[in-house]
C-alpha cells in the first residue's frame, strides 16, 4: 500500500512540474491572463499574408488622406454606398474581409464587422487588431 501512495506522489509531483515548465516557459498561456485577440480579431501579419478584401471605417478626411491600397470606404454614415461595392467585391471574389479603423481602441471596426456578419452570412469577417496604428507598424 505505501508504494502505491508513493507512486501516486510521483506521478503527481511530475504532473506538477510539467505544468509549471509549461506556464513559465511560455509553452502554455497564463490561466489569469487576457487572450491576446479578441474573438473576430485578426493580427496585421495575418492579415497581410491573406488575400483580404480591407475596409476602411475610418472618417472620410482620413480614407482620402491614406488608406491601405485597394481598400473599399464603409462606415456607418456611409453604409448603402460602401456595402454595394462591397458585395460587388465580394460576390466576384468571395475572400476574407477585414474591417479596420483607426487605432487599437477604436470601436468603429468591430461594429462595422459585426453589422457586416449580419449582411453576409457566409462571408469571413475579421477586425484589424490595432487598426490603422498597427498596419502603420
Amino acid at each position: 500500500m505505501a508504494r502505491f501512495f508513493r507512486e501516486i506522489l510521483f506521478i503527481a509531483a511530475l504532473t506538477l512540474l510539467g505544468a509549471a515548465f509549461s506556464l513559465f516557459s511560455g509553452l502554455a498561456p497564463l490561466p489569469w491572463a487576457a487572450p491576446e485577440l479578441a474573438a473576430g480579431e485578426i493580427r496585421p501579419t495575418d492579415a497581410r499574408a491573406l488575400q483580404v478584401i480591407w475596409i476602411d471605417a475610418r472618417s472620410e478626411a482620413d480614407y482620402r488622406s491614406e488608406h491601405i491600397p485597394a481598400a473599399i470606404y464603409l462606415n456607418e454614415d456611409h453604409w448603402d454606398t460602401g456595402i454595394i461595392e462591397l458585395m460587388d467585391a465580394w460576390l466576384t471574389q468571395p475572400r476574407p474581409i477585414v474591417v479596420y479603423c483607426g487605432s487599437e481602441h477604436c470601436g468603429t471596426s468591430k461594429r462595422i464587422a459585426e453589422r457586416l456578419r449580419e449582411a453576409l452570412p457566409d462571408a469571413e469577417i475579421y477586425s484589424l487588431k490595432g487598426g490603422w496604428d498597427a498596419w502603420l507598424r
